[in-house]
């Protein structure tokens, strides 16, 4: 179910590489929420390569970051890299920029990721963050999980950010880097906010926070269960996400959501993808969050996860999870 892990070298060493553009007068910080901002910055100011088994993170600080801890950052870049390779057997993309803007604080801010002109991230650093901060961080590892689908219409933008939220805590517990009752948690205590309410059409057409994240995230779960259940355990949504992730490139590809079905089908020999998109997608559908914590035997006591080892779930659940 796991690959094994690739070896995430820093091949720059402590000095950036030239860049290969000259580089104009910085732009203000605030220009970069504008992708085409983004992408400038990361053709023209220097960067610094980091190598992901075969492919390759171009990491740039924005402006040069001033007073950042570059040598903390780098490792949670590693760190986060890690993660993703990991779950899905090689980093998602062959070559994506990472652009690092400063701010002010003590935490990682808010991350977006581009594919439509090459694959790009852009993450916030605060320039007092420090160990705790970068040791927590989620932010990173859930925008490195978008670099492995490809694009989809917008109305079926809960298929990506449901992905990333449901995978994120799995990958890093696969990578050793969160507890296995961590992942739980959070889903116990997440998932109830992707349930339908009142006037909902389905996801595709309720595109509310709760219903994209989490809603989204509840999808993969059930797929996850159904793959798992349909084929006695001999197939799983993790092979189902690696075939799509080599299929289609990352994100770069435009794809309809019909196709990543299909893609993700074809190596488990089922349907499940096509036929739960075909049935959460127009249609409010309400899961039976008790029954499906209590068939992978987890639940939340005095605000700890505990587990039930002899749940008929317990198996698949403790395989989802395992460190690599």
């Amino acid at each position: 179910m796991i690959g094994r892990r690739r070896t995430l070298a820093v091949l720059a060493g402590a000095a950036a590489c030239a860049p290969a553009i000259a580089a104009p007068p910085p732009a203000a910080e605030s220009a970069y929420d504008e992708p085409a901002d983004i992408f400038r910055a990361l053709a023209t100011q220097p960067r610094m390569t980091l190598s992901v088994g075969e492919r390759t993170i171009d990491v740039v600080f924005a402006e040069g970051a001033p007073d950042v801890d570059r040598a903390q950052v780098l490792a949670w870049i590693h760190k986060s890299a890690m993660a993703v390779t990991t779950y899905f057997g090689v980093f998602p993309v062959r070559r994506v920029g990472l652009l690092v803007v400063g701010q002010d604080g003590d935490r990682v801010g808010h991350g977006t990721t581009y594919g439509f002109q090459g694959s790009a991230i852009r993450i916030h650093v605060g320039r007092s963050a420090g160990d705790e901060a970068f040791g927590r961080d989620w932010v990173l590892v859930h925008e490195m999980t978008h670099l492995a689908l490809p694009r989809v219409p917008r109305r079926s933008l809960w298929l990506q950010e449901g992905n990333a939220t449901y995978l994120e805590p799995i990958a890093r517990a696969q990578a050793g880097q969160l507890e296995p009752a961590t992942v739980w948690k959070w889903s116990i205590e997440g998932m109830p906010k992707g349930e339908p309410g009142p006037g909902d059409q389905g996801l595709d057409r309720t595109p509310t926070w709760g219903r994209t994240y989490w809603g989204g995230a509840m999808f993969w779960l059930v797929a996850d269960i159904a793959i798992h259940r349909r084929t006695n355990g001999r197939h799983s949504l993790q092979e189902a996400l690696r075939a799509i992730n080599r299929a289609s490139g990352g994100n770069t590809a435009n794809w309809s959501s019909g196709e990543v079905m299909a893609a993700g089908d074809a190596p488990t020999g089922t349907d499940v993808l096509q036929a739960l998109y075909d049935s959460w997608k127009e249609t409010p559908v309400t899961v039976d969050l008790a029954a499906t914590f209590k068939d992978l035997g987890v639940a939340e006591a005095d605000g700890r996860v505990v587990f039930d080892e002899d749940a008929p779930l317990a198996d698949f659940r403790r395989q989802l999870t395992r460190r690599s």
